[in-house]
């Protein structure tokens, strides 16, 4: 636990951009989550650095949000500083696109496509970050983050600011080297302090394609449709379960009987059985307990274990 003196001096060095006992609120897709003890908005990548090193400097648990998309956050909130990044710088050389851990992954690939740049279109209308995509390796419609990565900046456990290659982070299936060293899996992790093993993603660079624009656009209109009709909008963490091997979790969550399912204010979707949704005044709890539920019938039914997508915070 970290010593009130510590945040105290932590609140000092940051100076007038902390934000003291913030709601998580107002920064999840969720729109579920307790207060920060500290949390600082940073529109750059040096503001980004900054407060990850006060934090260390002053012996603080530190974690970072970018959209607050797979993420539920306890209702007690989460203790030491919640870092929000909203770097969003984007670029284009020729093939190549550079983007800022910040930046919307969204946004990236709707720019890709409009210079006629093919390998980010399975990304259309995907909520979440670049930093956080990189992460949790995001994809969907046969297409992710390890397919295209050529490289990113990683900020490390002792301070070096370095590029890695796409090799270095071990993409698995919605896993990378980052994210297993920070605990994932197994099903229900703590959070810690320099989660991650320490390393932020800063920026990414990816390698794209030569493509027709109006092929592209065509496609990634496809798969906006497709997400518009079959995904739930409105207040909801993305897809809650990995996919176990040979099925998908939202199928062997419809055929468990649990669309429409909910507990308090969390409720299943009915159109998707792996999104869950908060119908007004859903708490944390409410969700957790929705997801257990989930679980354990598709273990109950099936016999298949389902493996979290979502990261939980402050439990």
């Amino acid at each position: 636990m970290t010593a009130s003196s510590d945040l105290d001096a932590l609140a000092a060095a940051l100076g007038q951009c902390v934000r003291r006992d913030e709601p998580l609120v107002h920064y999840t897709a969720m729109r579920v989550g307790g207060p920060a003890d500290l949390l600082v908005v940073c529109e750059s990548v040096d503001e980004v650095v900054g407060a990850v090193e006060l934090a260390r400097l002053h012996g603080v648990d530190w974690r970072l949000l970018g959209g607050g998309c797979n993420v539920l956050v306890a209702d007690s909130g989460a203790r030491g500083l919640v870092i929000v990044n909203r770097a969003a710088r984007i670029e284009f050389e020729g093939r190549v696109a550079r983007a800022e851990a910040g930046a919307l992954l969204a946004v990236l690939a709707r720019e890709a496509v409009e210079r006629g740049l093919a390998g980010l279109e399975w990304a259309a209308g995907l909520p979440g970050t670049v930093g956080g995509a990189v992460v949790g390796n995001a994809g969907a419609f046969e297409g992710d983050i390890a397919g295209v990565l050529r490289s990113a900046t990683v900020l490390g456990p002792d301070g070096a600011v370095v590029e890695r290659s796409a090799g270095w982070f071990e993409f698995r299936y919605r896993l990378s080297r980052i994210k297993r060293q920070g605990g994932y899996p197994p099903s229900f992790p703590p959070i810690g302090g320099d989660e991650g093993g320490g390393y932020v993603v800063l920026a990414a660079t990816f390698g794209l394609q030569s493509g027709d624009p109006e092929a592209l656009a065509a496609r990634a209109d496809e798969i906006l449709e497709w997400r518009r009709t079959r995904h739930p909008g409105g207040a909801t963490m993305g897809s809650t379960f990995k996919n176990p091997p040979g099925n998908h979790a939202g199928y062997l969550i419809e055929q468990a009987g649990l669309q429409g399912y909910r507990i308090g204010g969390a409720q299943i979707s009915e159109l998707h059985g792996n999104f869950f949704m908060n119908t007004g005044d859903a708490t944390a709890a409410d969700v957790l307990a929705l997801i257990e539920h989930a679980r354990a019938e598709v273990k109950r039914q099936f016999g298949v274990e389902l493996g979290l997508e979502i990261e939980l915070v402050g439990w």
